[in-house]
């Protein structure tokens, strides 16, 4: 019995064992690397030539499929059998084939679904678009490298008059060990446009903030700074430079001390504010600043909420010294006699967001109003 118990325990560790390699199959099996490549649309980009991608690991290549004759607007998708996964790709290559040039606008890895754009890193600084000739004059354009740089801010200009600036910012990246590198520049930021700035320094997981210096007068108005937290993850950052903070940051040397450097940091308290879509009284103009209040009764400012329209959906970030387990409520002052109607509010907790109840309603509701017209609720 005691025999024929083993030998059963012997098999099963053997099919235990089998099935784990079917499930999970390592990197070192072959995989099939994905690469799209758009063509910029710059006249001398009709190359005749055939160019041939070649994918990196840190310890192997292969050879993607050839993108033969170019032209102005192209989506070319290639695939590379590899001996690695796509997690594990360190470059992207495309050598020149010849005097012509080829201008690429992007290049990206699919990934599980999800379009990864990667930067060309045979530029400095790396850059979305390069071009790829045979020109001795030019040697850094010989061979297109491209990477999947760790640190990756996108910005949003503000449409608003002023916001059209002559100036470049360019953004620091800073560590958690105060080390601080700097990110690709962003030059004349136009009104309602988007702008990435990337840096390869180190991992994302160290980066402890980003400051951007105001380099003149002109100012730059951000709608919106994210952070790429990669697979097509977008993360909100807050500028904690200004009291109290913004999810609009304003880059500007004049009087105002806060607008000369913006200082955004990732939120750790995300609460979100859903704006009644009937009552007249919720079309405020004010600027509301809503406190987020630990357990311990430790106070941290929630980014402002400037001027809520009907029927909005609004986040209020705080950079906080407690976690998002650790708040007990959220509170928000009236700011004028105009009312804002409050349909619901929702604070995000391990990645679930939790509906709250406005206690200061009798019994406590789901909606309240912030208003200054006498009602002391």
């Amino acid at each position: 019995t005691v025999s024929v118990l083993y030998w059963c325990k012997v098999r099963m560790s053997a099919i235990r064992a089998l099935l784990v390699a079917l499930l999970f199959p390592l990197h070192a099996w072959a995989a099939t690397i994905t690469l799209r490549v758009t063509t910029s649309t710059i006249a001398d980009s009709d190359s005749p030539h055939t160019f041939t991608p070649t994918v990196h690991s840190s310890s192997a290549s292969c050879t993607a499929t050839s993108i033969s004759n170019p032209s102005n607007g192209d989506v070319n998708t290639v695939t590379a059998s590899c001996s690695f996964a796509a997690a594990d790709i360190s470059q992207v290559r495309i050598p020149n084939s010849g005097p012509d040039g080829w201008y690429i606008a992007k290049a990206e890895l699919q990934i599980n679904g999800a379009r990864m754009r990667l930067w060309a890193v045979n530029l400095s600084p790396p850059a979305f678009e390069t071009w790829i000739d045979d020109d001795p004059a030019k040697p850094d354009h010989a061979t297109g490298i491209w990477e999947m740089l760790p640190l990756r801010m996108h910005f949003t200009t503000q449409s608003i008059t002023n916001a059209e600036s002559v100036s470049t910012f360019t953004p620091s990246f800073i560590s958690t060990s105060s080390a601080t590198c700097a990110g690709t520049s962003i030059a004349a930021p136009a009104q309602g446009a988007s702008y990435w700035s990337v840096a390869g320094c180190w991992a994302l997981s160290t980066l402890a903030r980003v400051e951007i210096t105001a380099p003149s007068s002109d100012s730059w108005e951000v709608q919106k700074a994210s952070i790429d937290r990669g697979g097509g993850t977008l993360e909100q950052w807050v500028a904690t430079n200004q009291a109290p903070p913004s999810l609009t940051p304003i880059i500007d040397d004049d009087d105002l001390t806060e607008y000369k450097k913006a200082v955004l940091q990732a939120p750790n308290i995300k609460v979100r504010i859903v704006t009644a879509a009937t009552p007249a009284s919720a079309d405020s103009l004010h600027t509301y600043s809503p406190k987020f209040i630990s357990k311990t009764s430790v106070v941290c400012d929630g980014s402002r909420v400037v001027a809520p329209g009907l029927g909005s959906s609004i986040l209020s970030l705080g950079v906080c010294s407690f976690p998002p387990e650790d708040l007990e409520r959220v509170e928000i002052s009236q700011q004028g006699n105009d009312g804002w109607d409050i349909s619901e509010l929702y604070v995000e907790v391990a990645s679930v967001e939790q509906q709250w109840w406005a206690i200061n309603e009798s019994p406590p509701a789901r909606s309240t109003v912030v208003d200054g017209d006498g009602a002391t609720r």
